[in-house]
């Protein structure tokens, strides 16, 4: 009996570690600075620049113009794992050669 509480308590224990990284994660925000473009933000916040695209999606409600940044805008770090395919879209069927 003393085993099952203390698994028990370890998973409650999980769970709660889990929610909290989530929340953490989900509230993950970039102030702007200076020349900074979203390419680099990008490069720095989720270790790619090429996903530039999943931050202007995910701040379409303050970046009209993706080349355009202001200082101080806080724009949110999307979570990688949460976010859809760049793309979006199905794969093209190519028609076969005989």
């Amino acid at each position: 009996m003393r085993r099952v509480g203390r698994t028990l308590a370890l998973l409650a224990g999980a769970t709660a570690l889990l929610a909290a990284t989530a929340a953490a994660r989900a509230d993950a925000v970039h102030v702007v600075q200076p020349g900074e473009s979203l390419w680099r933000i990008a490069a720095t916040a989720i270790g790619d620049p090429a996903l530039w695209p999943l931050l202007y999606r995910a701040n379409r409600d303050q970046i009209k113009d993706p080349s355009l940044l202001y200082p101080g805008q806080r724009l949110t770090i999307p979570d990688l794992d949460e976010t859809p395919a760049v793309s979006g879209g199905p794969v093209p069927k190519f028609p076969k050669l005989d």
